[in-house]
């Protein structure tokens, strides 16, 4: 079922959103999953980081991020709140937080 909800909300705490709140069993699924998890040791900016020590942040950080913004679309914009089904205000969230899942290490420096 994929609107059930946690009976406890789970927290991230991310350096550019914030508190990421996670409200949906679904979600927490796939961050748990290996796939999700790998994304940890992947720089969202391949070697850049070297150049720019401040640019250090992983693809996991990255997707959560998109996830958090999109959730906040689906929470803040009315109509898309009012004339969207729950089940599709998951699964664009599902999408925000899956995006990044087919990169691997250094993927934009080869395109």
């Amino acid at each position: 079922m994929i609107n059930k909800r946690l009976e406890d909300s789970k927290v991230f705490r991310d350096n550019i959103h914030g508190n990421i709140q996670i409200d949906y069993q679904i979600i927490l699924d796939l961050i748990d999953t290996d796939i999700i998890q790998r994304l940890r040791r992947i720089h969202q900016l391949g070697g850049t980081f070297i150049v720019f020590p401040t640019s250090e942040h992983s693809r996991f950080s990255h997707s959560l991020g998109v996830y958090a913004l999109i959730r906040r679309i689906v929470d803040e914009v009315d109509d898309i709140r009012n004339n969207i089904s729950e089940r599709d205000q998951i699964v664009v969230m599902i999408a925000g937080l899956l995006h990044d899942i087919g990169h691997g290490p250094f993927s934009h420096a080869f395109e």
